[in-house]
Protein backbone atom coordinates (compact mmCIF):
# COMPACT_ATOMS: atom_id res chain seq x y z
CA UNK A 1 0.00 0.00 0.00
CA UNK A 2 1.40 3.57 -1.06
CA UNK A 3 1.93 5.52 1.80
CA UNK A 4 -1.02 8.47 -0.03
CA UNK A 5 -3.52 5.43 0.67
CA UNK A 6 -2.57 4.19 3.98
CA UNK A 7 -5.27 5.62 6.49
CA UNK A 8 -4.59 8.45 9.13
CA UNK A 9 -4.83 7.92 12.78
CA UNK A 10 -5.07 10.65 15.38
CA UNK A 11 -3.05 10.28 18.36
CA UNK A 12 -4.71 13.12 21.03
CA UNK A 13 -2.72 13.87 24.38
CA UNK A 14 -4.51 15.91 26.80
CA UNK A 15 -3.72 18.82 28.84
CA UNK A 16 -2.93 19.62 32.57
CA UNK A 17 -5.64 18.77 34.95
CA UNK A 18 -7.70 16.75 32.18
CA UNK A 19 -7.36 13.42 30.77
CA UNK A 20 -8.17 11.31 27.76
CA UNK A 21 -12.03 11.83 28.65
CA UNK A 22 -11.78 15.19 28.02
CA UNK A 23 -11.35 14.69 24.19
CA UNK A 24 -14.81 13.37 24.14
CA UNK A 25 -16.46 16.46 22.44
CA UNK A 26 -13.56 16.75 19.35
CA UNK A 27 -13.49 12.86 19.08
CA UNK A 28 -17.60 12.88 18.34
CA UNK A 29 -16.81 16.07 16.29
CA UNK A 30 -14.36 14.07 14.60
CA UNK A 31 -16.49 10.76 14.02
CA UNK A 32 -16.82 8.79 10.33
CA UNK A 33 -13.97 11.69 9.30
CA UNK A 34 -10.71 10.17 11.24
CA UNK A 35 -9.88 7.01 13.43
CA UNK A 36 -8.95 8.91 16.38
CA UNK A 37 -7.05 7.41 19.41
CA UNK A 38 -5.87 8.91 22.70
CA UNK A 39 -3.19 8.64 25.76
CA UNK A 40 -3.61 9.01 29.44
CA UNK A 41 0.04 11.06 30.88
CA UNK A 42 1.40 10.06 33.82
CA UNK A 43 -0.63 11.16 36.98
CA UNK A 44 -3.68 11.78 34.79
CA UNK A 45 -6.65 9.58 34.36
CA UNK A 46 -6.17 5.84 34.22
CA UNK A 47 -2.22 6.80 34.79
CA UNK A 48 -2.77 8.86 38.15
CA UNK A 49 -1.15 6.88 40.62
CA UNK A 50 2.31 7.61 38.46
CA UNK A 51 3.91 10.47 39.04
CA UNK A 52 4.25 13.41 36.00
CA UNK A 53 7.68 13.44 34.36
CA UNK A 54 8.98 14.40 31.07
CA UNK A 55 10.97 11.13 30.23
CA UNK A 56 7.96 8.89 31.39
CA UNK A 57 5.11 11.66 29.39
CA UNK A 58 7.61 11.08 26.23
CA UNK A 59 7.30 7.22 27.11
CA UNK A 60 3.52 7.30 27.12
CA UNK A 61 3.16 8.99 24.08
CA UNK A 62 5.75 6.92 21.83
CA UNK A 63 4.01 3.62 22.87
CA UNK A 64 0.44 5.54 22.01
CA UNK A 65 2.39 6.21 18.63
CA UNK A 66 3.96 2.65 18.10
CA UNK A 67 0.57 0.41 19.38
CA UNK A 68 -0.87 2.72 15.97
CA UNK A 69 1.49 0.65 13.70
CA UNK A 70 3.07 3.88 12.18
CA UNK A 71 4.37 1.43 9.40
CA UNK A 72 0.83 0.71 8.16
CA UNK A 73 -1.48 4.05 8.85
CA UNK A 74 -0.08 8.14 8.90
CA UNK A 75 -0.24 8.90 12.38
CA UNK A 76 -0.96 12.52 12.97
CA UNK A 77 0.22 13.36 16.51
CA UNK A 78 -1.82 15.94 18.57
CA UNK A 79 -1.76 17.57 21.80
CA UNK A 80 -3.25 20.47 23.88
CA UNK A 81 -1.39 22.59 26.41
CA UNK A 82 1.22 20.84 27.94
CA UNK A 83 0.02 17.67 26.02
CA UNK A 84 0.75 19.84 23.12
CA UNK A 85 4.27 20.83 24.32
CA UNK A 86 4.86 16.79 25.34
CA UNK A 87 3.91 16.44 21.50
CA UNK A 88 6.30 18.80 20.46
CA UNK A 89 9.22 17.39 21.91
CA UNK A 90 8.50 13.81 21.03
CA UNK A 91 7.75 14.91 17.71
CA UNK A 92 11.26 16.95 17.76
CA UNK A 93 13.15 13.37 17.91
CA UNK A 94 10.86 10.73 15.99
CA UNK A 95 8.74 13.15 13.62
CA UNK A 96 10.17 10.36 10.49
CA UNK A 97 7.34 8.04 11.92
CA UNK A 98 4.62 11.20 12.18
CA UNK A 99 2.81 12.40 8.91
CA UNK A 100 1.85 15.75 10.63
CA UNK A 101 1.54 17.68 14.61
CA UNK A 102 -1.34 19.75 15.98
CA UNK A 103 -0.95 22.08 18.77
CA UNK A 104 -3.58 23.06 20.51
CA UNK A 105 -3.47 25.93 22.95
CA UNK A 106 0.50 25.33 22.54
CA UNK A 107 2.94 28.10 20.32
CA UNK A 108 3.78 30.26 23.68
CA UNK A 109 7.05 29.86 25.33
CA UNK A 110 6.56 27.79 28.31
CA UNK A 111 9.95 29.87 30.09
CA UNK A 112 8.17 33.47 28.72
CA UNK A 113 6.50 35.86 31.58
CA UNK A 114 3.45 33.02 31.82
CA UNK A 115 6.19 30.42 33.73
CA UNK A 116 6.22 32.57 37.05
CA UNK A 117 2.10 32.26 37.29
CA UNK A 118 1.98 28.67 36.30
CA UNK A 119 5.05 28.00 38.88
CA UNK A 120 3.27 30.24 41.56
CA UNK A 121 0.14 28.87 41.03
CA UNK A 122 1.47 24.95 41.16
CA UNK A 123 2.88 26.04 44.05
CA UNK A 124 -0.33 26.92 45.91
CA UNK A 125 -2.19 24.27 45.12
CA UNK A 126 0.81 21.80 46.12
CA UNK A 127 0.75 22.99 49.16
CA UNK A 128 -3.14 23.05 49.47
CA UNK A 129 -3.37 19.46 48.03
CA UNK A 130 -1.51 17.76 51.11
CA UNK A 131 -3.12 20.02 53.65
CA UNK A 132 -6.39 17.48 54.18
CA UNK A 133 -8.63 20.47 55.77
CA UNK A 134 -8.24 22.32 52.57
CA UNK A 135 -7.43 19.08 50.15
CA UNK A 136 -11.52 18.32 49.69
CA UNK A 137 -12.92 21.83 49.24
CA UNK A 138 -9.70 22.25 46.13
CA UNK A 139 -10.94 19.34 44.56
CA UNK A 140 -14.62 20.21 44.92
CA UNK A 141 -13.94 23.85 43.59
CA UNK A 142 -11.77 21.97 40.30
CA UNK A 143 -14.89 20.37 39.67
CA UNK A 144 -17.46 23.15 39.84
CA UNK A 145 -14.55 25.24 37.80
CA UNK A 146 -14.44 22.08 34.86
CA UNK A 147 -17.97 21.58 34.67
CA UNK A 148 -18.00 25.56 34.20
CA UNK A 149 -15.62 25.59 31.68
CA UNK A 150 -15.53 22.41 29.90
CA UNK A 151 -19.62 21.33 30.52
CA UNK A 152 -20.85 19.07 32.57
CA UNK A 153 -21.03 16.09 30.41
CA UNK A 154 -17.39 16.43 29.59
CA UNK A 155 -16.29 17.59 33.18
CA UNK A 156 -18.22 14.13 34.69
CA UNK A 157 -16.41 11.78 32.20
CA UNK A 158 -12.93 13.36 33.12
CA UNK A 159 -13.79 13.12 37.14
CA UNK A 160 -14.72 9.49 36.86
CA UNK A 161 -11.93 8.41 34.46
CA UNK A 162 -9.66 10.20 37.26
CA UNK A 163 -8.65 14.55 37.00
CA UNK A 164 -4.79 15.17 37.17
CA UNK A 165 -5.21 18.53 39.70
CA UNK A 166 -2.37 17.04 41.73
CA UNK A 167 -0.38 16.35 38.97
CA UNK A 168 -0.32 20.13 37.44
CA UNK A 169 2.68 21.50 39.36
CA UNK A 170 5.05 18.74 38.58
CA UNK A 171 3.59 18.44 35.02
CA UNK A 172 3.72 22.73 34.37
CA UNK A 173 7.35 22.56 35.92
CA UNK A 174 8.70 19.79 33.41
CA UNK A 175 7.41 21.72 30.45
CA UNK A 176 8.78 25.14 31.54
CA UNK A 177 11.93 23.82 32.18
CA UNK A 178 12.24 21.49 29.30
CA UNK A 179 10.09 22.32 26.59
CA UNK A 180 11.85 25.34 24.08
CA UNK A 181 10.00 26.48 21.23
CA UNK A 182 13.08 26.15 19.20
CA UNK A 183 12.35 22.13 18.74
CA UNK A 184 10.11 23.09 15.95
CA UNK A 185 12.99 23.68 13.59
CA UNK A 186 13.56 20.42 14.22
CA UNK A 187 10.31 19.16 13.17
CA UNK A 188 10.38 17.80 9.66
CA UNK A 189 6.36 17.25 9.27
CA UNK A 190 3.39 19.76 8.19
CA UNK A 191 2.46 21.54 11.83
CA UNK A 192 -0.97 22.84 12.75
CA UNK A 193 -1.33 25.58 15.39
CA UNK A 194 -4.96 25.38 16.54
CA UNK A 195 -5.54 28.37 18.86
CA UNK A 196 -8.57 29.61 20.68
CA UNK A 197 -9.52 33.52 19.82
CA UNK A 198 -8.86 34.37 23.61
CA UNK A 199 -6.42 32.05 24.43
CA UNK A 200 -3.28 33.43 26.51
CA UNK A 201 -1.17 30.56 25.05
CA UNK A 202 -1.73 33.24 21.28
CA UNK A 203 1.66 35.04 22.84
CA UNK A 204 3.92 33.09 21.59
CA UNK A 205 2.29 32.94 17.92
CA UNK A 206 4.76 35.26 16.59
CA UNK A 207 8.40 33.77 17.65
CA UNK A 208 6.81 30.12 16.88
CA UNK A 209 6.24 31.58 12.74
CA UNK A 210 9.45 32.71 12.93
CA UNK A 211 10.43 29.53 13.92
CA UNK A 212 8.41 27.57 11.34
CA UNK A 213 7.70 29.64 8.48
CA UNK A 214 5.49 27.20 7.05
CA UNK A 215 3.81 26.53 10.54
CA UNK A 216 -0.60 26.88 9.57
CA UNK A 217 -2.41 29.20 12.45
CA UNK A 218 -6.13 28.38 12.78
CA UNK A 219 -7.44 31.36 15.47
CA UNK A 220 -10.90 29.68 16.67
CA UNK A 221 -13.40 32.69 17.61
CA UNK A 222 -14.78 32.95 20.68
CA UNK A 223 -12.58 30.32 21.93
CA UNK A 224 -10.42 30.22 25.55
CA UNK A 225 -7.54 27.94 25.99
CA UNK A 226 -10.01 25.36 26.03
CA UNK A 227 -11.05 25.12 22.14
CA UNK A 228 -10.99 21.37 22.17
CA UNK A 229 -14.12 21.05 24.49
CA UNK A 230 -15.79 24.19 24.32
CA UNK A 231 -15.75 24.32 20.02
CA UNK A 232 -15.27 20.67 18.73
CA UNK A 233 -16.39 21.29 15.30
CA UNK A 234 -14.39 23.93 14.39
CA UNK A 235 -11.58 22.37 15.55
CA UNK A 236 -12.13 19.19 14.23
CA UNK A 237 -12.79 21.27 10.65
CA UNK A 238 -9.21 22.54 11.06
CA UNK A 239 -7.97 19.31 11.52
CA UNK A 240 -9.72 17.33 8.92
CA UNK A 241 -8.67 20.26 6.77
CA UNK A 242 -4.92 19.74 8.00
CA UNK A 243 -5.21 15.86 7.51
CA UNK A 244 -6.64 16.00 4.53
CA UNK A 245 -3.76 17.93 2.81
CA UNK A 246 -0.92 16.10 4.19
CA UNK A 247 1.74 15.34 1.24
CA UNK A 248 1.73 11.49 0.49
Amino acid sequence: MSRSAQPIRLLLVHGSRLNAAAWIPLEEALLGRIVCDHVDLPGHGLASDEPFTMPRALEAVGDAVRALEPDRHRVVLAGHSPGGYVAMEWAADNHDVLAGLVLMGSTAQPSSRLAAVYRAFGSALRAGLVDERRASSIMETDAASLRRIIGARTAAAVIERGPGLAAIPDAWDAVIDGVDLRSLSQIDVPILAVNGEFDQFRVGEGRARRLRQDLEIVHVAGATHFAPMTHPVPVARAITEFASALPS
